[in-house]
């Protein structure tokens, strides 16, 4: 079987992808491991209202919330609310999302071969995929979409770093506003990342990260000794799930005539791991180099890529990056002294003024500029420590 484009992987990257390409007038196959699409999915499912604008996606069935705010909750268990009064993010069923982005795509005129594993890539020339059922694929250009990890990137050897956070998520009742995702900072519990709660149709999703340990322990410790956490639970939980993000920018996401998009490629938010926006515009980017290259027929237009993605996410990635490095050094105490500053009058304005859910680079750079101020609020001995974390 010969085609234009294959993307190994349906999950949202891969799909829009291959519906922008099909658009086009592109013979487009995508492969998908599993016998459904958005099975299984392990993910809080948060995604940003303005960036599902910005790529042209209208809300669909698979809303189960609106999200106006967070209520952030550090060691102390003080909490924090931060609201603008507007829906800031939705919360998706992924099962649905994905199903109607790859819907979308076959609606485009793509293929979507279902319950076909990669077990043999080619890169050699022509690429060449096969599955398990003996079935061999040969395409111009390849997507690899597959997931954090991904066989793509493994086989071509694009990894740079094999660091995750490990993450672990339940469903149960909870006492939760619905209108906020509430978040845990506290290193006890989970180690280099955060716990979660978030109201998603009639249940609540409950879960954590950690660059260290057993999510699976972390959580059951989560959610029975957490103080406010345990008061909010029920004691029948379902839908356990467990999953990896990558580290941002991990992965090198071209070469020849292959393209990395979504977690496959690292492409998510350094400071909260979320991929979906990211992954999706990177998707688009990635269709659009595609399209070019087709065109103008020469492939090393691929090449262009890497510079695309970083034109739009590079100083969205470096800055979440230092912050997160800062975030790892931090302590308990010192997740508690930064959470009286977050409540002190001016410095809240600055974080409703200039959030952006999308786009953490945006808040993080009002605050920098007012760095004398934080300076003297803070004490000079801490900022030096905080400043030291960031070189």
């Amino acid at each position: 079987m010969e085609t234009d484009v294959l993307i190994i992987g349906a999950g949202p990257a891969g799909c829009f992808t291959g519906k922008i390409l099909a658009e086009h007038g592109l013979k487009v196959t995508i492969v998908e491991e599993h016998a459904e699409v958005g099975k299984p999915a392990c993910c809080t499912g948060i995604v940003g209202l303005s960036g599902l604008r910005e790529l042209g996606i209208k809300p669909g069935k698979w809303v189960l919330g609106r999200l106006r705010g967070a209520k952030i909750y550090p060691p102390s268990n003080n909490s924090i609310k931060l609201t603008r009064g507007k829906v800031e993010a939705l919360v998706v069923d992924r099962e649905k999302f994905d199903r109607s982005l790859a819907d979308a795509a076959v609606k485009a005129g793509a293929d979507l071969l279902l319950g076909r594993r990669c077990v043999d890539l080619d890169f050699n020339d022509t690429p060449l995929i096969e599955t398990q059922d003996g079935v061999k694929l040969k395409a111009r250009v390849v997507i690899g979409a597959d997931g954090p990890h991904s066989i793509v990137a493994r086989k071509l050897g694009l990894l740079v770093s094999s660091k995750y956070v490990k993450c672990a998520q339940v469903e149960t009742e909870a006492d939760v506003d619905r209108d906020v995702a509430e978040i845990y900072l506290n290193k006890s519990f989970s180690p280099g990342f955060f716990g979660w709660m978030v109201k998603a149709g009639k249940v609540a999703r409950v879960g954590l990260g950690t660059a260290a340990g057993n999510p699976v322990r972390l959580l059951r410790s989560f959610l029975s000794e957490h103080p406010v956490v345990s008061g909010k639970v029920g004691k029948v939980v379902h839908n356990r799930c467990t999953g990896v993000i990558p580290e941002c920018m991990s992965r090198r996401i071209h070469k020849g005539t292959v393209l990395l998009v979504g977690d496959a490629a690292g492409q998510v938010k350094p400071l909260t791991g979320g991929g979906i926006y990211i992954g999706l515009c990177c998707a688009k980017l990635a269709a659009e180099t595609v399209i070019r290259a087709f065109e103008s027929g020469r492939m090393r237009d691929l090449e262009s890529y890497p510079g695309a993605v970083m034109k739009k996410f590079g100083s969205e990635f470096r800055v979440g990056m230092r912050v997160k490095k800062l975030f790892d050094q931090m302590s308990n105490e010192d997740l508690n002294f930064l959470s009286t500053f977050l409540i002190q009058d001016e410095v809240r304005e600055i974080v409703l003024k200039n959030f952006d859910f999308d786009h953490h680079e945006k808040v993080i750079s009002a605050l920098v500029a007012r760095a004398p101020e934080v300076l003297k609020s803070i004490g000079i001995r801490r900022a030096l420590k905080y400043i030291k974390f960031l070189t």
